[in-house]
């Protein structure tokens, strides 16, 4: 069994775009609203292509969900948070969340908590990207 983050965007499709030029999102699927699987819906059911019913997309190799909000009503994601824990002894694993800060920093988003130590974790930190969702890193040693 897994468990995944699931968000709510008022543009999914921006949102997707965002996660994956800037911060290196990949893997990206997304039923949009006008999909043949809704043709018998009810007519109030009924979503244009630009709507987006279901998506996913992998960040750091981990699963996300995503849907746009019933008719695209303003959201706000913030106390939304995903937090990547990885060992800090796996070089891989390390550079990659030093890299997606970095791509996190250029992109704009807000950096919460530069990478570093902390009383709890030889490398800890968190940004905020323009949807509200907080994105943390949290190391451990094994």
């Amino acid at each position: 069994m897994e468990v995944n983050s699931y968000f709510n965007f008022k543009n999914s499709v921006e949102a997707l775009k965002f996660y994956e030029e800037k911060l290196g999102a990949t893997d990206i699927m997304r039923v949009p609203g006008n999909h043949e699987i809704f043709k018998d819906a009810p007519e109030e059911f009924q979503m244009p292509e630009s709507f987006t019913m279901n998506a996913s997309f992998k960040l750091l190799g981990k699963t996300f969900l995503c849907s746009d909000t019933w008719q695209n009503k303003d959201i706000d994601n913030e106390g939304a948070q995903a937090c990547f824990q990885f060992n800090y002894n796996d070089e891989n694993d390390r550079e990659a969340v030093i890299d997606l800060f970095k791509k996190a920093e250029a992109a704009g988003c807000k950096i919460d908590m530069q990478l570093a130590e902390v009383e709890w974790s030889p490398l800890f930190g968190s940004f905020q990207d323009p949807y509200g969702v907080t994105w943390m890193a949290n190391a451990i040693t094994e």
